[in-house]
């Protein structure tokens, strides 16, 4: 059986925004609630308020002196005010001192201020003489004081439902008092290689056979971009072989296959998913990875792609990442860019949109392509440089962007 040819070819644009628009229509639903330690990077699935003011007392911001603000007043080197230190307060004590005018208390960065004190003046603005204690700069009510609730106030929602867990985050849910907390699950994203020449690295390879590159890297993509990558058996060039390969990925959120969705005779992929769901499209008008195709099977995405390496891993960073990061929830990716000049020549093909891998040098980008088959076209590259539609070569010279990979 030979697969029908490319019945559309779609710009890049209108690829990607068909691959946002699946993904946007089932994010993954699952809860679960995991530890502090490892909630960085995942998307809270609640909305958190705080039961407490933090924090429960007013405290020094510096260390220094409590003392009432009013005794201060007019205090100069040439003319210090003079208070009499009754005690000293450090961080895990509660006071026991009220403090009254004329007075002064010894406190730590982060004790709780006593009873009575208004301010605190730093240490480098006073001078000791036993016990008591020259001030030589006034300070206003409220000086150097972190106020009870300054951080987050008790009934004030501190984590919204859908928000990113950074690492200020998980310190909001950590100084609430949190130990644990319900985030969205990771999607699970079945990954099949396909091709009768493909065999695991560690494998004797046999004539014309080639080691499984892009199960690994589109596992890395994957891993790095919230999904959780499930690597099934390597599936060989026939219908029946891709019929099973296609039976187990309906558990899974994703399911991404490499090889077999061009238009040789046994690029049959397109015809085992057509028998199985809905094709919403197969074809970009992009250089590498022209062969790339989305499908739908019950709620499983699929997205066929190319089993050269380069185009591979091309298009998981353009399509895939997109396509996970809606699904999981997460805030797009905006990759980092660099504005550099040319170093060669970059010859494309004028009707399709090509993402050129080069290596920064300095102020330069080099051109770092060979092909769609060698995978070191793009473990050489920092990032790509992008050659759309109707360009057929951009000179040694020109000012160009490049997107960094990540």
């Amino acid at each position: 059986m030979r697969p029908a040819l490319f019945s559309r070819v779609l710009s890049f644009a209108e690829a990607r925004r068909l691959t946002i628009e699946a993904a946007t229509a089932q994010p993954v639903g699952g809860i679960e609630t995991l530890p502090l330690d490892v909630l960085d990077g995942r998307v809270a699935a609640i909305d958190v308020v705080a039961a407490d003011d933090v924090p429960g007392f007013d405290r020094a911001a510096m260390d220094g002196y409590a003392v009432v603000a009013e005794d201060t007043r007019g205090a100069t080197p040439e003319a210090p005010r003079a208070l009499a230190c009754v005690g000293a307060l450090y961080t895990g004590e509660w006071p026991d001192i009220t403090l009254t005018a004329g007075r002064c208390v010894e406190i730590a960065t982060g004790a709780p201020l006593p009873p009575g004190a208004t301010a605190v003046v730093m240490v480098e603005q006073t001078t000791r003489a036993g016990e008591q204690v020259l001030v030589h700069q006034p300070v206003a009510p409220g000086q150097h004081v972190g106020r009870r609730g300054a951080d987050m106030r008790a009934g004030a929602r501190i984590i919204s439902a859908g928000d990113l867990l950074t690492p200020g985050r998980v310190g909001v849910v950590a100084g609430a008092g949190l130990t644990s907390l319900a985030v969205y699950a990771q999607p699970s994203v079945a990954v099949i290689s396909t091709g009768n020449e493909v065999v695991l690295p560690g494998q004797p390879l046999g004539p014309g056979q080639v080691h499984n590159i892009n199960r690994f890297t589109l596992s890395a993509v994957i891993r790095r971009h919230g999904g959780v990558p499930v690597p099934l058996p390597v599936a060989a060039d026939s219908i029946e072989a891709l019929d099973r390969a296609i039976d187990g990925i309906t558990a899974h959120d994703v399911a991404v296959f490499s090889g077999g969705s061009s238009v040789g005779r046994r690029d049959l992929m397109l015809d085992a998913l057509r028998a199985r769901g809905e094709i919403l499209y197969h074809g970009i008008a992009v250089k590498p990875g022209k062969p790339t195709l989305l499908a739908r099977i019950g709620r499983t995405l699929v997205m066929g792609m190319p089993g050269y390496p380069t185009s591979c891993l091309s298009n998981a960073y353009l399509l895939l990442v997109p396509l996970l990061r809606t699904i999981a929830r997460l805030p797009e990716w905006i990759p980092e860019t660099r504005r550099v000049r040319l170093a060669g020549r970059a010859v494309s093909t004028r009707d399709r949109h090509q993402f050129y891998p080069v290596r920064i040098v300095g102020d330069r980008a080099e051109p770092v392509f060979k092909g769609s088959g060698e995978i070191t076209s793009l473990a050489n590259a920092d990032g790509y440089v992008e050659i759309p539609e109707g360009v057929d070569a951009v000179d040694a010279g020109t000012d160009v962007t490049v997107t960094l990979l990540g």
